[in-house]
């Protein structure tokens, strides 16, 4: 998967540098490990998935651009429009539920360039503060490709809505010894994704605290 053009990456980091304070103050967030953040890649960010504005929330807290991987029905079911536009942004779509070679080899040719990968390893948006639970494939591409993780977490009270206070606390990155090998071993591959779950789940547990 080739980089948008410049002209794209610039509208990226301007829209996004200009809005932030006022959605940091808007949607009422708090971010909390922020010096955990590499100021490059490459490296795949993992996060929980609370709302359908969380690739906004992360993004405010990295500096480089996010080529986020988006479930395949934000491309086919919005028009034209929204696909073209999220196709200049850097995303890319993934067949959820199923082994989509094509989304793997667009994760793995953003990281072998050096940029920074983005994944909700949960698949889907869930809405309240059940336990974090990934499907294996951020893990998988982490061994395939030898990258660390960067955990990240995004914890409310309840259900979100507009004006409910957010924490987004990033954790140390895990490194990629950690996933080496889960490429072949399905029982490593589990494991693998029980560690990255543990750690997002332990941040998730400190709430709003410091």
């Amino acid at each position: 998967m080739k980089r948008p053009l410049f002209l794209f990456r610039l509208i990226y980091q301007f829209l996004l540098r200009v809005t932030s304070p006022f959605g940091v103050l808007l949607l009422r967030i708090r971010f909390h490990g922020l010096r955990n953040v590499p100021k490059k890649g490459p490296y795949i960010l993992c996060c929980n998935h609370r709302s359908v504005i969380d690739p906004y929330m992360i993004a405010m807290a990295v500096p480089q651009h996010l080529y986020f991987m988006a479930k395949r029905e934000l491309f086919t079911d919005h028009g034209p429009l929204a696909s073209g536009f999220l196709h200049a942004m850097g995303a890319f779509p993934v067949q959820r539920d199923s082994a989509d070679i094509q989304s793997l080899r667009s994760a793995e040719e953003i990281l072998k360039r050096g940029d920074a990968l983005a994944i909700f390893p949960q698949g889907r948006v869930v809405f309240d503060n059940t336990s974090f639970r990934p499907k294996a494939g951020a893990a998988l591409i982490a061994a395939r490709t030898g990258m660390p993780i960067l955990p990240v977490s995004i914890w409310c009270k309840g259900a979100w809505r507009f004006g409910k206070r957010v924490t987004v606390r990033v954790g140390q990155m895990l490194p990629a010894q950690i996933f080496s090998g889960s490429e072949k071993s399905r029982k490593l591959l589990h494991e693998s994704a029980k560690l990255l779950a543990d750690r997002i789940n332990h941040q998730l547990e400190e709430g709003h605290g410091f």
